[in-house]
């Protein structure tokens, strides 16, 4: 406990000064305060967005779209990953189609999926999935593979076949590196949510950085800004703990 208060206050202090340094150089108008206001010139900007309502509607509209792909997304790759790595066949049929698609960047999908969906709330949602389905199945399968034949072995001879061995072997040995990887591909699906918004929704976070673009106001694309970044860092936080519980509860961590 003592040593989380003090991890905590030196995250608090790291926060702190680089937001002090911010207005410091803001103020000192190090360059002209209408292109680099300072942080104290963001958050009028954040309160005013969130008075007007704007930002409570634009944000509920990213929130739910990355709630909604990234949780479509991760679970179907996740669970496709188990599946595929149970027969050795299976393995070597997918993964060569799975490396493939693991290199192409979510954003990479935009311009399809906006000839085969359209501009509707399923293209942000579409380009999440993808984010996240991909990774997550890849994530998945090398950790499965990466486990020990012996364990394998072990657990067939005591009776684990099937959706027995998938999910009370595979699973629980490979639930690390999936962990790990849900916080990486959290980051990357508010990523790839801003970006669909800035080129193709009438909605969003994305589309007030680009509103506030052509008025160049950059006191507001900051404000945004910062408000993406809470928010990748709040989800960063909440799979952290729930990684950090589920671990100690099957003894990874004590």
């Amino acid at each position: 406990m003592r040593l989380y208060s003090k991890y905590l206050r030196i995250e608090l202090i790291s926060v702190a000064t680089f937001f002090i340094l911010w207005e410091l150089a803001g103020q000192l108008s190090i360059a002209p305060k209408y292109l680099f206001p300072p942080f104290s010139e963001t958050l009028r900007a954040l309160y005013s967005l969130a008075i007007t309502g704007e930002l409570g509607s634009n944000y509920l509209a990213t929130l739910t779209r990355v709630l909604i792909g990234l949780s479509l997304g991760s679970g179907l790759g996740i669970l496709l990953g188990l599946v595929i790595a149970y027969h050795e066949l299976s393995y070597r049929t997918f993964f060569p189609i799975v490396t493939l698609l693991y290199a192409v960047p979510a954003v990479a999908w935009i311009p399809l999926f906006i000839i085969w969906i359209g501009l509707n709330e399923g293209l942000p949602i579409a380009v999440i999935f993808m984010c996240s389905f991909v990774p997550m199945i890849y994530i998945t399968l090398t950790s499965v593979r990466s486990l020990s034949p012996s364990v394998v072995r072990v657990a067939q001879t005591l009776g684990a076949h099937g959706f027995k061995l998938i999910f009370h072997v595979f699973l629980p040995q490979a639930l690390p590196s999936i962990l790990s990887g849900l916080k990486v591909e959290a980051g990357m699906a508010w990523r790839s949510c801003f970006v669909v918004e800035m080129v193709a929704m009438s909605s969003g976070l994305g589309l007030l950085a680009m509103e506030a673009q052509t008025i160049l106001r950059v006191d507001i694309i900051l404000a945004v800004i910062l408000i993406l970044a809470a928010s990748n860092y709040a989800f960063q936080m909440i799979f952290e703990k729930i990684e950090v519980k589920m671990l100690k509860e099957r003894g990874y961590l004590k």
